[in-house]
């Protein structure tokens, strides 16, 4: 049982992988909360929960839309 390396193991590398998954995640909702409050001001609650919700499909489209938004409507409106 000693010689088991654990990095070798199927499940190590699929833990990893979520791991570094929710990471990105994370920081690309950190990343655009940081954007929305310097162009929108302070977000409401259900705002901050729909970004932490969000797929990162979601959030890399909200990313691509924040320079030409002019409301959060506008941002959250799907192009």
């Amino acid at each position: 049982l000693s010689q088991v390396k654990l990095s070798e193991l199927p499940s190590y590398e699929i833990g990893m992988e979520a791991g570094m998954q929710q990471g990105m995640q994370q920081g690309e909702v950190t990343l655009l909360v940081r954007l929305i409050e310097k162009k929108f001001g302070p977000l409401e609650p259900q705002t901050t929960q729909k970004l932490e919700t969000a797929t990162i499909e979601q959030l890399e489209q909200w990313a691509s839309n924040i320079l030409e938004a002019n409301t959060l409507e506008e941002l959250f409106a799907r192009h």
